[in-house]
């Protein structure tokens, strides 16, 4: 196979970049750091304390070169004219005070004889400032029971003396840490006008830890150098660099053993480093493919069934946007083979597009061309196994009903346009609410609030009760079939339509309708009346409370059973904020018998507006946002033939265990 041909998917290809975005340099520092001989280590490490030892002596030259103008701008005041004058006494107090940043802890003037004619000093520092006194005027540094001081000395105009500033020597103990170097890197300040060399900062108290041989080039007075020196055994890499304002030097040195450990810790880290890339591209190409690439293969997918293929056929060898890109080109072609769906119609109405597909039939946006306005056209599944003196019956039963529905003109249905007879099924034109259905809501948001529930059940209970003042029952009140417009509107589909199939039964032994909604007294094989749809209204405000069904279970089989004999968890267990009046009308819905239920819709709804008065609601459209994994505790099974013979077995064997 030529390499040209080789196509690579697209996760691959992301890992591929990873790897060169984030392992590539990570791989070069690692190869470097392996092919780093002893020599150029300690070449780098000599250059290191090049440059910690000239950076230490330029801040202490610094500091020095602070306080010795202080000393020569003060000297040369004309406030000083007379040294032994009040004023002039008056005038380095006052400065004293005002030098105390810079840690000045005495001022004093002496005559040429070396005389001492005046002295100030901070409180408490008269011993310091004793001390460095009696040494007279030379010298800078002046060693005092382990606390250094700094004397600068300043002669005085027309030859009267010398003005003396004594300051504490912490800054420059400051600047002699190795702050920036290893742990087991040391500096110090060597004062090279005393023969021999004197300590004056820093992490050791005596040269005679320095090799010799480093003491003798770094007293030398050199400029800024780096060297090597032995001393018992053991190899000790340092820097020195004098500094200008001072006869001092400074000295940066780490022993060899130091340096290399530093640098295997390095390798370490190094190859940490690389693991953990490893694992972080391993990671991100995790998440590529479960945001991207998985996505791009469902698109692809779905695009392929649009285009009426296979789902596994047409992919293009494992690349992803090739496949992407053909099944794209494949779907084009199809949408334009399909153009003449705008010349589909069910009677009059244009079919515009699915909206959806239940047991009961399909759901079309569709358009009235006469009236120029949106509708809903729902089919209704009666052809088949009916005979055709049998599907006329039923046709004039949904029709009387479809007038019914259509003449109630309520807030809470849905209005009914037309009704009419096609060859494969009968349909209803109806309103097109522009929204979502109250399944679609829970979907997404679990569970709604009391003040959400109570409005909103008044609504409901407002539509069931216009439709029971003219003799419909609905047979199959659910989520599913409560529509939500964006405008606020709340309406109540479907009427009476599960009633016409369950009346095209065959085997009297059955009834139509969804599994947790029916009735107790429908499920025994009784009539579901008017007080069958006050309970499935009781499920449905339970659902709406609790996100979970009153009455729950994984297969059809259970949730009959749990209808007939199970136990509701009770609703303040669940929703501890729900309103006493509330949660006593929905116990009320959920009574199995018939006569402990509510006496009517329109009393359960004028019990419900009391509420809403007393609270002052009112429902607002919130379609909340999709959360995974969410919905309902247990997902509603669809609208469905269920039997009833078996259920007088079922109850026989809970009497029996009872």
């Amino acid at each position: 196979m030529k390499l040209s041909r080789i196509r690579f998917g697209l996760l691959p290809r992301v890992a591929l970049a990873l790897a060169a975005v984030g392992l590539l340099p990570l791989l070069m520092v690692s190869l470097g750091l392996v092919r780093l001989n002893r020599e150029a280590l300690y070449d780098q490490v000599l250059r290191t304390h090049i440059v910690a030892a000239h950076t230490a002596a330029d801040r202490i030259d610094a500091i020095l070169d602070t306080r010795a103008a202080l000393a020569r701008g003060t000297a040369g005041s004309p406030e000083l004219a007379d040294p032994g004058s009040p004023e002039a006494q008056a005038f380095l107090r006052r400065n004293l005070e005002q030098w105390g940043e810079l840690g000045a802890l005495a001022v004093a003037v002496v005559n040429p004889a070396g005389e001492l004619v005046f002295r100030a000093q901070v409180r408490g520092e008269g011993e310091r400032a004793e001390a460095a006194l009696r040494r007279g005027v030379t010298g800078l540094y002046v060693p005092w029971q382990g606390a250094p001081v700094l004397r600068f000395a300043a002669p005085l105009a027309l030859g009267a003396g010398s003005l003396v500033l004594i300051c504490g020597g912490a800054p420059v103990a400051e600047a002699a840490r190795p702050q920036e170097l290893d742990r087991e890197a040391q500096l110090v300040v060597i004062d090279r006008s005393v023969p021999g060399g004197r300590i004056v900062a820093g992490s050791l108290t005596s040269l005679a830890a320095l090799p010799r041989s480093l003491t003798a080039v770094a007293l030398s007075g050199k400029v800024v150098g780096a060297s090597r020196h032995t001393v018992g055994g053991q190899t000790i890499l340092a820097a020195y660099a004098p500094l200008a304002g001072a006869d001092w030097v400074v000295v940066s040195l780490q022993p060899t053993a130091s340096a290399e450990a530093v640098a295997t810790k390095l390798r370490w880290r190094t190859a940490g480093a690389v693991g953990a890339a490893l694992l972080l591209i391993a990671a991100l190409s995790a998440v590529a493919w479960a945001f991207l690439v998985r996505p791009i293969r469902a698109l692809a997918a779905a695009q392929r069934g649009l285009a009426g293929m296979g789902a596994g056929g047409g992919r293009a060898g494992g690349d992803e946007i090739a496949d992407l890109r053909q099944t794209f080109d494949l779907l084009q072609r199809s949408l334009a083979a399909r153009s003449t769906l705008d010349n589909v119609f069910l009677g009059r109405y244009q079919v515009i597009e699915a909206l959806g597909a239940g047991a009961m039939g399909t759901v079309f946006r569709g358009w009235d061309p006469r009236l120029r306005r949106p509708v809903a056209l729902k089919t209704i599944k009666l052809a088949g196994v009916l005979e055709e003196e049998r599907r006329k019956d039923l046709l004039a039963t949904l029709t009387r009903e479809a007038v019914t529905v259509a003449r109630l003109n309520h807030p809470n249905v849905v209005a009914v346009y037309d009704l009419e007879d096609a060859p494969e099924a009968a349909f209803i034109a109806m309103e097109l609410v522009d929204g979502m259905t109250l399944e679609t809501l829970l979907g997404r948001r679990h569970k709604l609030t009391p003040d959400e529930v109570i409005p909103l059940g008044m609504a409901i209970a407002r539509g069931l009760a216009a439709a029971h003042a003219q003799g419909i029952v609905h047979r199959d009140v659910k989520p599913a079939n409560v529509l939500l417009g964006a405008d606020g509107s709340i309406k109540v589909s479907d009427f009476g339509i599960a009633g016409l199939l369950a009346a095209s039964a065959e085997d009297a032994d059955t009834i139509f309708g969804t599994p947790g909604y029916l009735p107790p007294e429908s499920l025994r094989g009784g009539m579901h009346g008017k007080a069958g749809d006050l309970l499935s209204l009781g499920v449905v405000l339970y659902i709406c409370l609790t996100g979970a069904m009153p009455f729950r279970g994984t297969e059809v089989g259970d949730i009959l059973r749990n209808t007939l004999f199970g136990q509701v968890r009770p609703l303040r267990r669940q929703v501890p904020d729900i309103p006493t009046e509330l949660e006593s009308l929905v116990d009320h819905l959920l009574e199995r018998e018939v006569d402990r239920r509510p006496s009517s819709a329109e009393a359960v709804a004028a019990e419900l507006e009391s509420l809403v008065l007393a609270r002052g609601l009112r429902w607002r459209f919130d379609p909340g946002t999709a959360a995974a994994g969410r919905g309902y505790a247990t997902e509603p099974v669809k609208a469905q033939w269920v039997p009833t013979t078996r259920l007088d077995v079922l109850e026989h064997r809970a009497a029996r265990s009872s």
